[in-house]
């Protein structure tokens, strides 16, 4: 058996050669928090963003990322998406048109309640916006 965890939240990490762009994306489309940032000489830096318990690091290496290989988000195997529950779907979809990102799915009514949309952030990474 292996261990439990430290605290009730999941940290994510992002990996791009300009963080400034993804910073303002995600402090303007959620309402992230940006924390202190860390410098690991050689390696890179790591920008945090507060998401409740969680935490967005986006890290900035030291030598500059290879861009990924254009295939899409569901065309391969890994972490592919971020699902974030905002309050008003609608801002934030906005918000997302305005501070560089896609919308590749405009907000639609998943189930009763449920509104759900699908956006990507300046880099392309995949986020599901859900509300309700």
């Amino acid at each position: 058996m292996g261990s439990s965890m430290a605290k009730p939240a999941l940290d994510v990490g992002l990996v791009c050669a300009d963080a400034a762009p993804l910073l303002r994306f995600y402090e303007g489309v959620a309402g992230f928090e940006r924390m202190p940032e860390i410098v690991l000489p050689g390696i890179g830096t790591i920008h945090r963003l507060a998401c409740g318990q969680s935490i967005l690091r986006v890290m900035v290496p030291a030598t500059r990322p290879e861009p990924p290989d254009g295939a899409p988000f569901s065309g391969r195997t890994g972490i592919r998406y971020l699902t974030i529950e905002v309050v008003d779907i609608d801002a934030a979809v906005e918000a997302v048109r305005a501070l560089g990102g896609a919308v590749t799915l405009a907000p639609f009514e998943l189930r009763p309640g449920r509104r759900v949309a699908q956006v990507a952030d300046p880099d392309g990474n995949m986020i599901e916006l859900g509300q309700g």
